[in-house]
């Protein structure tokens, strides 16, 4: 469930002249998150849990909202592999930032059927038999696509 960490930045964080984007930030656990096309060294992944920083921006017309633009910013990934013979297993944090690690285009996000609840429901990271973020690509979906 996404949190909103700091309510005074919550009703502050307008940006620039546009006054209709809004930043959040939430957590995804394991059970929401899909890697696959993993490389042989994470190829035994035991945990896994996904902190997503995203924008949401509104679209208004005269009648009401007309549309929500969702964009990330920002994925930290964090998880443990299984590290045979060892006891330990090894824990990796990678940050997967558009235009710094990861290109503008392999960072997706994607609205469900429902867009309400408008936190991220899930994500998919497709590592591409590679350890190389650079190589990854990752769609973070929006919504619900559950009926209540």
């Amino acid at each position: 469930m996404a949190r909103i960490y700091d309510y005074n930045s919550f009703q502050d964080g307008n940006k620039g002249a546009n006054a209709n984007e809004f930043k959040f930030g939430t957590e995804i656990k394991y059970i929401d998150i899909d890697i696959h096309n993993k490389p042989e060294e994470y190829e035994d992944i035991i945990d896994a849990k996904v902190y997503v920083e995203y924008s949401t921006r509104f679209i208004f017309k005269k009648a009401g909202i007309d549309d929500i633009i969702f964009s990330v910013d920002s994925v930290e990934l964090e998880f443990t592999v299984e590290d045979y013979p060892n006891d330990e297993p090894k824990e990796f944090d990678i940050d997967l930032i558009p235009g710094k690690t990861i290109d503008y285009s392999q960072l997706k996000s994607e609205s469900e059927e429902r867009i309400i609840p408008t936190y991220p429901d899930r994500i998919e990271i497709n590592m591409n038999k590679s350890t190389e973020p650079r190589n990854f690509e990752v769609t973070v979906y929006f919504g619900s696509s559950y009926r209540y």
